[in-house]
């Protein structure tokens, strides 16, 4: 069978796509690192392309209950609408236990997610198979993880019934082959006979906090906490301490904690188990995409190592199958999605480093080169000579292309205190890594910067129990982006999550081995365990303009994203194009990274279509999420269009926002928390410029916000 895991990232997933294939099924694993977002839709059609069954095995950790519902329910529809096109014979969901109780949902919003993914699933009309466990031996590390501060752990009065993932996996890929006619056994059958509800449990029940102390007893420390005392609080409801949660109509799974911890001591991993790899080094040799043996020629040389030169090499796989390429990048970590450096792997504990991976040497990994693709990382190109086609590296050996990719990228700009073991100036892998070290619970980090960035990594430390004071240089926070009223909102929620907010501009500052000391222009000085600097990027064009190209802002091209030298292409945060709806722009977003590279690369290999896509970009802070499209100036007219509360007041949480210019023509919208919509975003941007607003109010309704 053709069977498609989404979620294959995960602990959940990884397992499955292993037990699937050791059965000789042939197996698409699908997340976002693969290039497949159910949230979007983006690479469904082609993911469930002749597939017999599909697993959704997505997660996403969320109190919020809005958040929650939004999200399963998008990716439950769009799962199962590409599924009924596809023709796909079976849905298997993995929920949980206590998922549709209304005495349980009503106290945490991810089981009202799940509740409304369920609801999507049996409204399908497609065989569907929903899986319950009574929670994973593997949640605990990842609640200890979450609510250990110091000494002591705070973990829910909630009764367990643990199984091991394992289990789970098992059992999930048995109802992913069950032929979809074989509705035996379910505890909907007979009621709704397309719909299979089948429940696990372990032979066990405890506490959370009994089974944390247990494992901590047992194995030392747990997903790397080790607190020394837990206490236990009803912060999730009766229901749930009462029991709620342990189904008796179900599977009962035969290992024993014992037996799991057990398995994690003789395990490679030692104690403490897959959570101590969690974030796998990312050096050459163990991306294993890198090699000392370069050629004399490629094809096609591309210079970088990010997003744009990572699906570059797709784009010229797409159009030739079997010419050389040579990918060279400063950086030592292998290209890794990199939205996910400050959003996901902070909140979702099933996101690693591992598979965010938009390149890997693993055995068996989708991600893996083919045989006439070399990544040569941590190598530097110090000259480009394009009459000569041909680079220079930094140790003075030279390469001759075919067709040259420069998707060089942007560097931080530095800002009077100088990057150290403290003071990251947060852009890659290693700085996420380093931040994932300094950033304990309970410690103080300063970020400085209150951008795009700077607000992200603000609400993730502080998601992550982080001391967190924001150097800011205005407020309201955000307010060259938003109109007044959101960024106020905005600001006010960071306040509400415990967020310092400080006015100033970062002026200079000093490293202690044990902390840090910023001090700011006015004279304040902030001491802190470490600093978090993100005050903008510059591109990186030395190379380009050592080399004669066209420099203004960023490496100019044309539509085809060709510089103005033979056989020389660029994009990525580093090029300057023509957008087809808004004019010669550089943008520096994953969609754009994503996107342009490919195009590039399919251009490389000859295909000669030009680059009409108008990028979007995103944001989560805290329960607080949006889309956007074009320019978010405030120095725009800006036309506010909020859902109404039930005060009459304007409610922030949902509304559309319409940037125009002093013509009338929209450069730029905002989707706050209002999903699937930059399409028709981008529509509007269009039809404006050829038919300017004469009154911008008008604008009001034109995007649904539900």
């Amino acid at each position: 069978m053709r069977i498609v895991v989404l979620g294959a990232s995960g602990t959940l997933g990884t397992l499955l796509v292993d037990l699937l294939r050791a059965d000789g099924h042939e197996v698409v694993p699908a997340s976002r690192s693969t290039g497949v977002d159910a949230f979007t839709g983006r690479g469904l059609q082609e993911a469930f392309a002749g597939a017999d069954a599909v697993i959704d095995a997505i997660s996403q950790v969320s109190f919020s209950a809005a958040k929650a519902i939004g999200y399963f329910t998008t990716t439950a529809g769009n799962i199962c609408a590409e599924a009924r096109r596809a023709g796909v014979g079976r849905l298997v969901c993995v929920s949980i236990a206590g998922a549709t109780d209304g005495e349980v949902n009503r106290a945490y919003g991810y089981y009202r997610g799940k509740a409304a993914q369920e609801h999507a699933y049996r409204s399908s009309g497609l065989p569907v198979t929903l899986i319950h466990s009574t929670q994973w031996f593997e949640l605990v590390p990842v609640m200890l993880r979450m609510t250990t501060l110091g000494p002591v752990a705070l973990l829910p009065t909630m009764r367990m019934a643990p199984v091991a993932a394992e289990s789970v996996a098992r059992l999930v890929a048995e109802e992913a082959v069950r032929p979809a006619g074989d509705q035996a056994g379910g505890s909907d059958a007979g009621r709704e006979p397309q719909v299979r509800t089948v429940a696990i449990r372990g032979p066990e029940t405890a506490t959370a906090a009994e089974v944390a102390r247990r494992m901590i007893e047992g194995l030392g420390s747990v997903g790397g906490r080790a607190p020394r005392r837990i206490l236990e609080a009803p912060l999730f409801g009766r229901a749930m301490a009462g029991g709620g949660l342990i189904p008796e109509a179900s599977i009962v799974d035969g290992v024993t904690l014992d037996e799991w911890m057990e398995r994690r001591r003789s395990a490679p991993d030692g104690p403490g188990g897959p959570e101590a790899a969690a974030t796998p080094a990312l050096d050459p040799s163990a991306a294993g995409v890198h090699t000392d043996e370069v050629l004399d020629a490629y094809d096609y040389v591309i210079v970088g190592a990010g997003m744009a030169a990572a699906k570059a090499v797709e784009g010229i796989r797409t159009e030739d199958a079997t010419g050389s390429i040579g990918l060279f990048g400063t950086d030592t970590a292998a290209p890794v999605y990199r939205p996910d450096l400050s959003k996901t792997l902070w909140v979702d504990p099933e996101a690693s480093l591992e598979g965010s991976l938009m390149v890997s040497g693993a055995e068996g990994s989708e991600h893996r080169p083919d045989a006439n693709t070399q990544f040569h990382l941590g190598t530097t190109v110090a000259a480009l000579a394009p009459d000569e086609h041909s680079i220079t590296l930094a140790d003075g050996r030279s390469v001759r292309y075919g067709k040259l990719l420069l998707a060089t990228g942007a560097g931080p700009r530095t800002a009077g205190l100088p990057p150290g073991g403290r003071v990251i100036y947060y852009r890659t892998v290693a700085d996420y890594r380093r931040l994932r070290e300094l950033a304990a619970p309970g410690v103080h980090v300063v970020v400085v910067g209150g951008g795009y960035i700077g607000s992200e990594v603000a609400a993730v430390l502080t998601q992550n129990r982080v001391r967190v004071t924001l150097v800011a240089p205005g407020e309201p926070l955000l307010a060259q982006m938003f109109p007044e009223s959101l960024a106020r909102t905005v600001t006010q929620e960071f306040r509400d999550r415990g967020v310092e907010i400080v006015l100033g501009r970062l002026a200079g500052g000093s490293e202690r081995e044990d902390g840090v000391t910023v001090r700011l222009e006015d004279g304040t000085e902030i001491a802190a365990d470490a600093a978090v600097v993100g005050v903008g990027v510059e591109p990186r064009t030395e190379l380009a303009r050592a080399a004669g190209l066209a420099v203004d802002q960023g490496v100019l091209v044309d539509e085809h994203l060709r510089t103005g030298a033979h056989s020389i292409y660029a994009a990525g945060d580093v090029a300057r194009y023509p957008d087809r709806l808004l004019g010669v722009r550089r943008v520096e977003h994953a969609s754009a990274a994503e996107t342009m590279g490919k195009m590039a690369g399919r251009n490389m290999a000859g295909a000669g279509k030009p680059y009409r896509t108008t990028p979007f970009f995103w944001s989560d802070l805290f329960d607080l999420g949006y889309e956007a499209v074009g320019e978010l100036d405030a120095r725009h007219t800006m036309v506010e269009d909020w859902a109404v509360g039930a005060d009459g007041e304007p409610d922030h949480s949902t509304g559309v926002v319409y940037y125009l210019n002093p013509v009338g023509s929209v450069r730029g919208v905002l989707l706050w928390n209002v999903w699937d919509s930059v399409k028709a975003a981008r529509e509007l941007i269009a039809r404006t410029a050829e038919e300017p607003v004469a009154d911008p109010g008008s604008l009001r309704g034109t995007i649904p916000l539900g």
